[in-house]
Order: C-alpha cells, then sequence, then structure tokens
C-alpha cells in the first residue's frame, strides 16, 4: 500500500511557495473548445476552475453533476446545526485547498478539540492527556523510539511531495500516475509494490506500532493524529467545491451521465438525461433509477474530462465505440457513516463517565466501527456546550437498532450515510492512467496513489495542463520560465 497513501489520511500535505517571476511561453489563438466534465465533486470543480485559469475565456464549460455539488464532500443538518459527514478535514500544509478557502473568502472553523483513545476491543492501549509532553512520553514509553522515527520520515517524504506544487506551477503535466509520483521522488512509485507493513518493517519499526498506531489510522477514515491542527470550511467543506464552480464560470448541468462516444475528428459525444434527485443522493451514492429514454440528450464535446470513479463494478458510464478497451480495476471501499444526536452509555464503550475520551480510533479490524467520536457543528461561531451531543460511527457494514442500543441510552436522531469512501489498496497497487486517450481524461486516477481532498485537486491540476497542451498541440503550453534579466 502506498505510503503516500496513509500520509493524506493522517491529513499530512504540506506546501512550496514558488517565484513569482514567471512567464507564460504558450501564446494562444485557436477557436474555444467545449469541454465537458462528468462530476461535481473536489475533482471536477477545481478542474473547471483550473481550465478557467488555463483558457481564460476562451473555452466553453459544462460541467454534468446529477446530485449536489460537492460529491463525497457533504454535510449534515442536525438540531439546527451543520455536520460533516464526508471528507472533513483541511490540514493547514494542503496548499491548493488553503489557497482556495483564503481567495474565495470561505472562514475557518476550528475542528473539534478532544482526547483520543486507541481501543483493541478489550482495553485502551493509548488514551490522550490534556498535556502535550505527556502524550508523547506516553507514545515514547510503549512504542519507543519508533515515534520520533516516524516523524524524522514523514517530515522527509513531506518534503518531497511538495515537489508536485513547483512542477505544477511551472506548467508539468503527466500522461499516468507511475509518472507524477516519480517526479516527486522515485521512491513513491517503488512503494506502490509494498504494502504499509513490509514498507515500515524494511525501516526497523516493530510490530506493535505497526498494529496500533498505524493500523488506528489506516482504519479510522480521515483519520488525524492526536496532536495535528487543522481546520473545517465554516458551512462545510463543500462551500470550496461549490466556490470553484461559481468562479469558473462553468455551465452546470444537472444530469446523469450514460454515455460516451467518439464522434470523429477528435470529437466526442456525451449523452446524459435529466434525473429527479432526491435529497438523499446527497449521502448516498446509489444509482438513479427510473430513467426514460426519452430523456436522452446528446452533445458534443472537443475535450471530455471524467472527474468521478470509474471500476469494474461501478461504473455507471458506457464508453461505446471506442477502438481502444478501457480498463478500470479495483474497488471502492465502502464506509458506513452514522451519525447519533444521543446520550452515549460510557460502559459499552469501556469508559467511565469521568472519563475524557472524545475520539475513539480502533486497532483491532474485528471491531464493529472503525472509529467513534463527538462531533461539532461547522457553522457555530464557537463550541460550547450548548451545542448538542453528535456522535459519528465510522463502519464497514450498517450498525443495527440493538447495537446501537448498546451504545446509547437515548437517540434523539439517527442518520445513516453510505458511502463508496475511497479505493481499497493492494500491496502491489496498479496505478491508473490520466489520459484515457488524446482529448478525453480521468481525474480520479490519481486516488489509486491517495485519496484525500488534496490529492484530488493535485489530479485536477494535472489533468487541466493535460487538456490545455492538447487543445493547442503544444507541449509547452502552459510551462513557464524564469524572466531573464535584461542588460
Amino acid at each position: 500500500m502506498l505510503q503516500v497513501w496513509n500520509l493524506c489520511l493522517l491529513g499530512l500535505l504540506t506546501q512550496v511557495r514558488t517565484s513569482k517571476a514567471l512567464r507564460d511561453v504558450s501564446g494562444f489563438d485557436t477557436a474555444p473548445p467545449k469541454i465537458a466534465i462528468i462530476g461535481g465533486g473536489i475533482g471536477g470543480t477545481s478542474t473547471a476552475y483550473f481550465l478557467k485559469e488555463l483558457f481564460e475565456d476562451n473555452a466553453i464549460i459544462d460541467l454534468y453533476e446529477s446530485g449536489a455539488i460537492g460529491g463525497r464532500l457533504a454535510t449534515l443538518p442536525i438540531a439546527g446545526y451543520n455536520y460533516e459527514v464526508g471528507g472533513s478535514i483541511i490540514h493547514p500544509k494542503n496548499q491548493y485547498m488553503v489557497d482556495f478557502t483564503s481567495k474565495f473568502g470561505l472562514q475557518k472553523s476550528r475542528a473539534c478539540s478532544g482526547n483520543v483513545g486507541l481501543f483493541n476491543g478489550e482495553e485502551y492501549v493509548y488514551r490522550d492527556d490534556s498535556y502535550k509532553f505527556v502524550n508523547f512520553v506516553k507514545l515514547l514509553w510503549r512504542y519507543g523510539w519508533d515515534v520520533y522515527r516516524l516523524k524524522q520520515l514523514t517530515d522527509e517524504m513531506l518534503t518531497n511531495f511538495a515537489r508536485i506544487y513547483t512542477l505544477q506551477t511551472e506548467g508539468h503535466a503527466y500522461q499516468n500516475v507511475t509518472s507524477l509520483l516519480y517526479d516527486m521522488d522515485p521512491m513513491f512509485s517503488k512503494m506502490t509494490h509494498n504494502s504499509s507493513a513490509a514498507w515500515l518493517k524494511g525501516f526497523g519499526f516493530h510490530d506493535l506500532m505497526i498494529s496500533e498506531l498505524i493500523t488506528a489510522v489506516t482504519l479510522c477514515n480521515y483519520g488525524q493524529t492526536p496532536d495535528v491542527h487543522a481546520f473545517v470550511v465554516r458551512g462545510g467543506n463543500k462551500r470550496v467545491a461549490e466556490e470553484l464552480l461559481k468562479h469558473s464560470r462553468a455551465a452546470y448541468l444537472r444530469r446523469l451521465v450514460a454515455e460516451i462516444t467518439p464522434n470523429g475528428q477528435g470529437h466526442f459525444k456525451v449523452t446524459s438525461s435529466e434525473t429527479e434527485t432526491p435529497d438523499s443522493r446527497v449521502f448516498s451514492e446509489e444509482n438513479p433509477s427510473n430513467i426514460a429514454d426519452s430523456d436522452l440528450r446528446s452533445q458534443d464535446y472537443d475535450i471530455v474530462v471524467i472527474a468521478a470513479p470509474l471500476t469494474k463494478d461501478n461504473n455507471n458510464i458506457k464508453f461505446v465505440n471506442f477502438t481502444k478497451e478501457f480498463d478500470f480495476p479495483g474497488h471502492y471501499e465502502r464506509i458506513i457513516c452514522t451519525m447519533v444526536q444521543g446520550k452515549v452509555t460510557p460502559e459499552s464503550l469501556l469508559l467511565t463517565p469521568d472519563d475524557a475520551i472524545d475520539e475513539i480510533l480502533v486497532t483491532n479490524p474485528k471491531l464493529m466501527f472503525n472509529s467513534f467520536g463527538k462531533q461539532c457543528p461547522v457553522d457555530a461561531h464557537d463550541y460550547s456546550y450548548d451545542n448538542p451531543d453528535v456522535w459519528k460511527i465510522f463502519s464497514s457494514a450498517p450498525l443495527e437498532e440493538d447495537q446501537l442500543n448498546i451504545f446509547f441510552s437515548k437517540r434523539n436522531s439517527t442518520n445513516v450515510i453510505d458511502w463508496l469512501a475511497y479505493p481499497h489498496y493492494d500491496s502491489d497497487q496498479k496505478l491508473g492512467d490520466f489520459e484515457l486517450l488524446p482529448g478525453m481524461y480521468h481525474v480520479n486516477a490519481i486516488e489509486w496513489a491517495g485519496s484525500a481532498m488534496e490529492m484530488s485537486i493535485i489530479g485536477a491540476k494535472n489533468v487541466a495542463l493535460l487538456a490545455y497542451k492538447y487543445w493547442l498541440q503544444n507541449p509547452n503550453a502552459g510551462m513557464k520560465m524564469p524572466l531573464k534579466d535584461e542588460l
């Protein structure tokens, strides 16, 4: 499993700043292209935004999304407040997300503060204290110098990962995920052929660290280390996707794409249907039904960008009459997000009423949940005791009523959100292509290296650059070089 993926789950993506003394050497004198983007999540909306930056007003962009803008970024109203149920955390070193938040004037809310416990089903092998120094001593006592060595290794990897920001600012683009990883660090592409456990053992890390701390993070979707300082966007992270679409000036077509067909001379025909999408579609990825043939409509495009997951078991788009056969291997992991407003029974979690643990990460994959944590609303100005008690439970399978009744003595409301959250990663991971054909691209190919908001935006930037170079038939389009001083 690629370690970059683990770093994405930890929220530890970094940033670099590049020189402002750059000039574009592309030139632009062609007719405006018609571009279709399929998918309105963070990948699709950021693609639209980057295309607008590159083409300026010299492109016509349609964005197809049958549900709500944001995709796997979504909020749920509970007791008068809104809570994140999808992509939750933005680390301060996620350069693109941080820049978008600032550029669009979005306010930041701090993430819930609270104590974390690592639970193996029988006992808590680690519990947070109120003091960071005490927490470090506790971790050091249990895991030894592996804690310090892991930080050193992570810092080194993040420095290398940050090269992507410089490369993309300079206009570099990659047809496949492997070459993108290689330019960041040749080690990254090699890591796709090792499991996380094997890779860490190769660096001399002990089994206890891997089986407990690393397992707890990877089991918990959007997991965070205890001392990571992060923030969320007030109103929910989906606000970033909404602003990206607004600033791209792309047309938002609330339609479901059913088919893509080559239409001669390098053009593509996109066939879609209008959908009556219920509100619950924001919180699930079920296929819309009852689509009549009379609802179908086709439109020709010069460039098509697919910003949605494509796998053999979950591919609703048909590729018709292509001479190339497309292979989309793998599958996405199902994550059930159960949001409960109610009163927790501490004894059910092997806690006492006086225990100050707000987030439980599990080290045992056989338990019925992956994480169990108290939530803060995304639209509150401050977090006070007046906020309702809302809990988020991540699990691999739906929790039954009798199971929920064990954890809660009282439930005011219960909402279940069924996500296909992120790819299932293999120890020898096959990476995909951004360019399916000249003029047709797949943003989500990057998810097989790492699944996170920032990774999707990196994939979107890469695809936008590929499309720009393709349209101008110039591999140097979008490339920037330092200005030379005049004598």
